[in-house]
């Protein structure tokens, strides 16, 4: 899930504008909250998972007139009851236009060509990036607010997620203990990637840094069976999909050698679209560092 740069494009009925970092998401948000020209929308259509969440999260109800497919999907939404009875579309040109919107929510996954039809045609779309760190989650939750006519909706949200955060991190020890994020293949999240900026929030080093992989990159069993870290984090969760790609979580050789490692599935819902609720993913590593912290205690007095 590693994200693109920090980008996000307004687009009233004039060429796309793309900036770099915070700035280019900040200048974003002033420019929908100042432009007279730029009401509040009415009509708003989402065409990307993670733009859902932010409509759903800070609209009312009447200003969402459809969401993406994967909307109502539990596995993946974690606005997904929210989303329970709000048409859906396939995210094409033609119905979109069909709807009427006034904004357009569009993300890294929607279709290029959708994009580019509805902002030469006129309609305002503002095209979002998967957010890589906690910095970014902000901006954009400060935009999607400014878009829609909800600033102070934005930065409530924001304080409620800091203050998780805020608690999440307070006891944190050194050294660190040692996390690794297992995906299908043996691939793995290291710095420049959303999982990493949880990891750091949580208290946890990260394993794939300390082996130089950055944003997405792959950790061969046998590396990882020679570095076994102090919490293997199941990317996948409790997805019940089976696959061999899957299957080297259960590989003997590193179960042998992982043995006592737990292993935490993390429901995808918490960290597939980086927003609020990844303070949630932050949370549930916390707690498991504070319960690594308390045996590790345990077994120290144990010893003669």
């Amino acid at each position: 899930m590693a994200g693109s740069d920090r980008r996000a494009a307004v687009t009233p009925a004039a060429p796309r504008r793309r900036g770099r970092g915070t700035l280019a998401l900040a200048a974003a948000a002033l420019a929908v909250a100042n432009a007279p020209a730029l009401a509040r929308p009415e009509r708003v259509v989402s065409l990307h998972l993670c733009a859902d969440q932010l409509l759903l999260g800070l609209a009312d109800r009447s200003q969402v007139v459809s969401l993406s497919p994967f909307a109502t999907d539990p596995l993946r939404s974690h606005m997904a009851a929210a989303a329970a009875g709000i048409p859906r579309s396939r995210g094409t040109a033609e119905e979109v236009l069909g709807m009427t919107p006034d904004l357009v929510l569009a993300g890294a996954r929607s279709a290029r060509s959708t994009v580019a039809t509805l902002s030469r045609l006129g309609i305002r779309v503002m095209d979002l990036p998967l957010p890589r760190d906690f910095a970014a989650i902000r901006d954009q939750i400060r935009a999607v607010a400014a878009a829609l006519g909800h600033a102070a909706r934005g930065e409530a949200m924001i304080a409620a997620m800091d203050a998780r955060l805020a608690a999440a991190r307070h006891d944190v020890p050194r050294p660190r203990p040692v996390a690794f994020i297992w995906q299908p293949g043996g691939f793995t999240s290291g710095p420049g990637s959303l999982e990493h900026a949880v990891l750091a929030a949580a208290g946890f080093d990260n394993l794939a840094a300390r082996f130089g992989i950055g944003p997405f990159g792959h950790l061969p069993l046998e590396r990882l069976v020679r570095a076994v870290p102090d919490l293997v984090i199941n990317w996948m969760g409790s997805e019940p999909f089976p696959s061999l790609a899957r299957e080297g979580l259960h590989h003997p050789a590193l179960l042998k050698a992982a043995r006592g490692t737990p292993v935490l599935s993390m429901p995808p819902e918490l960290w597939t679209c980086g927003a609020w609720f990844t303070a949630g993913a932050v949370e549930r590593l916390a707690a498991v560092r504070r319960a690594l912290g308390k045996r590790r205690a345990a077994a120290e007095r144990g010893r003669p």
